[in-house]
This record gives structure tokens, C-alpha cells and sequence, in this order.
């Protein structure tokens, strides 16, 4: 769950319950012992961490965001994001282009030449294929 940061100001929001969902939230905050105020805050947190999740996992099955930026989207480590893309049901397997962009990636990072030519095998490869099926 999302902490507020040190220096952070917070902001006040109004919540309007009925009387039984306040009765509710009096029961659960004693039986909890924390300030209703408090539980309020946890559950909105909480809720909000869900709700990322939940749309980072949307964007990525539309495309719309890779593995990588789905998991940052979230807030959430790349394995927590596969667990919950297998959950949801949603293939999560890299396609060739993901998997030549990582190699890129990983080549910057490190500074390999090695895997830049490792990459541009691979992308020579796939419009090898693509040009063949486009003949066929």
C-alpha cells in the first residue's frame, strides 16, 4: 500500500455514508481499534492500489503499455504484474518486438555491442519471415 510522504500535504475529502454504513464503519473501527479516519484513509488506499492494478492490467492487454510500464503504472514489481496478468487470464508471453526491444535495452544498460548484434539478427530474421509470408 501507497505511504504518504514525509513533507506530503494533506488534503480533506468528504465521504457521506447512510446511517447504517456509518454504524458499519464505527463497529469495524472498534473491533479493528484504529480511528475511523484512519480505516476510511487505509480502505481508500487500498482501493486506489487495486483500481491501478486493475487498469494497468487493461492497458497492457490492449497494448497500450509493455510488461514493464504496466508494473511501474501499478506500482508493483514486474512478477507481481505477471502473477496478476495470469490471474486475470491474460497472456503475458513477450512477442518478438518486446523481446528485441529488451535485448536493446539490456545492451545500453550494460554496454554490450555483443547484444545490439544479437538484437539486429533477430529483427533481420522476423522481416526475413514477414517479407517470405508476404510473397506467399
Amino acid at each position: 500500500m501507497a505511504t504518504t510522504q514525509l513533507n506530503e500535504e494533506t488534503i480533506a475529502k468528504e465521504v457521506k455514508l447512510t446511517d447504517t454504513e456509518a454504524k458499519r464503519l464505527k463497529q469495524l473501527s472498534q473491533a479493528e481499534r484504529l480511528p475511523e479516519d484512519v480505516l476510511l484513509r487505509k480502505w481508500i488506499l487500498e482501493g486506489l492500489d487495486r483500481m491501478r492494478l486493475r487498469y494497468a492490467c487493461t492497458l497492457y492487454e490492449q497494448g497500450r503499455l509493455n510488461l514493464s510500464g504496466a508494473a511501474r503504472y501499478a506500482g508493483v514489481g514486474v512478477e507481481r504484474m505477471m502473477q496478476e496478468l495470469t490471474r486475470r487470464g491474460i497472456e503475458h508471453s513477450p512477442s518478438v518486438a518486446q523481446f528485441i526491444d529488451g535485448l536493446d535495452t539490456l545492451a545500453d544498460l550494460f554496454d554490450m555491442d555483443e547484444l545490439h548484434t544479437a538484437a539486429d539478427e533477430v529483427r533481420r530474421r522476423e522481416e526475413n519471415k514477414a517479407a517470405e509470408s508476404a510473397q506467399c
